[in-house]
């Protein structure tokens, strides 16, 4: 079985921002790595690094681009005015896990913090870290990477950018995020009603106030966005839901007049707008040696790496391209898993990276490949179908545990036995059972009074209260 067919061989004026000092190019260094982003998942990549002895001794050299003007990525506002916006951040979001899960294990959030932190906890906690372990000397605000071509002839990257510069590097991490590209359901008569602005994205949404001139909403979707808008909305404007108080099934055609008819041939009437709760297409505009499209399922193996806009495929530990026109061990793409609690992963995978850039004969490329069909095999026996399609939307949707067998192999590819402490399992299965209760604490207005003293002697603190609610709620949710 012929896995491995055709595989290639082996600064703005803001006082946060005004104190950075970029370190200046390593003359000489072995290894030139270039970081594309800098919210959380860039952040964890450019700590893991700074702080490996090749950094330290000036052998490697580290650049991270940011196109805006400050890190935190999608948890830094802007205004919806770009196309597509500069983030899909809304006012009222927060942390949909709490916070013992949605930490990086080697940086607490400041006592006091709430257990879901608002956005702008967040964005704060981000730029703490950042300054915290120095990275701000990496970065370089306000430089879009415009195109990242692999040279076989010098075997490096060409990096351009928005500034006009061309640079060389040996090594880059795509760290764009997945949250920018608007996903738009595959529905008859939506385009209508998108030209005519009945139908917008959420990535525009940003407060229910402004649609209180609206009589009927519908919001399409099932997932965070979706709830946080119908709750924010309520009590706003009439709604018709996806969700609570009242759901309807699949839009499956949109009619003149307002109009729409079900999967269930229903049909609702006089929407006034459709809000477009309906994810986001992973997208690298700036790498054009990406093939777009849905590959066939292995074995073998593709001999090109695809974004079906689902997935990236193929890569060896969820990180690094089988196939391509590049090396596996010249470029990785962190943080593109969903159903994970992202920061608690970001530094694991940032680990693997450097284990690779220090040794790429370590990544043993059949062995992943055996995995990839594995996977593959899995997903179709599992969902009862051999579609691309449906395997391509599957692929990074983690099960239930899967996250935490998925650290557990990162670290057993850097030697470790890894296995989850019993407070993060517990929290994370619980997670939903944890939101519910605080919620109903906050209503109270007792959230305040839980929070006093929780933070002081470290995470403990979090992790108890966690406990608590969950003993409270007289529940163990298996989720």
């Amino acid at each position: 079985m012929d896995l491995l067919k055709h595989v290639p061989p082996s600064i703005p004026d803001r006082s946060f921002n005004s104190q950075i000092v970029h370190e200046p190019a390593v003359l000489g260094a072995s290894k030139r790595v270039c970081i594309i982003g800098a919210g959380a998942n860039g952040l964890a990549t450019l700590k893991v690094l700074a702080e490996t002895h090749q950094v330290q001794l000036r052998q490697w050299s580290l650049v991270a681009f940011e196109e805006r003007d400050n890190v935190g990525g999608i948890w830094y506002p802007a205004p919806p005015s770009e196309n597509p916006p500069l983030t899909p951040l809304y006012d009222s979001l927060s942390a949909n896990l709490p916070l013992p899960v949605m930490s990086y294990p080697s940086f607490s959030f400041p006592p006091g913090t709430a257990l879901f932190p608002t956005a702008a906890v967040v964005q704060k906690y981000l730029e703490d870290y950042a300054t915290h372990f120095g990275l701000l000397r990496y970065v370089r605000l306000c430089a879009r990477v415009e195109k990242v071509f692999w040279d076989a002839d010098s075997r490096e990257w060409d990096v351009k950018l928005s500034t006009g510069e061309r640079l060389k590097f040996d090594f880059v991490v795509v760290a764009n995020g997945h949250h920018r590209k608007p996903r738009y359901p595959d529905a008859t008569g939506l385009q209508s009603w998108l030209d005519s602005e009945r139908a917008i994205h959420s990535a525009w949404y940003r407060r229910p106030g402004e649609f209180a001139h609206h009589k009927k909403v519908m919001v399409v979707g099932g997932g965070p966005s979706a709830i946080d808008i119908c709750r924010g909305m309520m009590g706003t404007i009439p709604l018709l839901l996806h969700s609570i108080p009242r759901k309807v099934g699949r839009v499956v055609e949109y009619r003149d007049g307002g109009s729409v008819l079900l999967e269930d041939n229903s049909i609702e009437s006089d929407i006034d707008l459709a809000i477009l709760a309906t994810g986001y297409e992973f997208s690298f505009p700036f790498l054009p040696q990406i093939k777009s499209g849905i590959p066939s399922l292995p074995p073998p193996l593709p001999n090109e790496l695809y974004n079906s806009t689902h997935h990236l495929f193929p890569l060896a530990h969820h990180l690094f391209p089988l196939q391509g026109d590049f090396p596996p061990t010249s470029i990785a793409f962190p943080g593109l898993l969903y159903r994970v609690a992202p920061f608690l992963l970001f530094e694991d995978q940032a680990r693997a990276i450097a284990r690779v850039l220090e040794d790429p004969a370590s990544l043993d490329r059949l062995s992943c490949a055996v995995d990839v069909v594995a996977r593959a095999h899995t997903l179709m026996r599992e969902r009862g179908t051999d579609d691309p399609l449906h395997i391509a939307k599957a692929w990074f949707r983690l099960a239930p545990m899967e996250s935490f067998e998925y650290r557990a192999q990162l670290n057993a590819f850097l030697g470790k036995n890894w296995t989850a402490p019993e407070w993060e399992i517990e929290c994370w299965e619980n997670r939903g059972v944890i939101r519910r209760e605080w919620r109903e604490i906050e209503q109270s207005g007792k959230a305040e009074e839980w929070m006093k003293g929780v933070g002081l002697n470290g995470m403990e603190d979090w992790i108890g209260l966690c406990r608590k609610l969950i003993k409270q709620s007289g529940t163990s949710a298996k989720l």
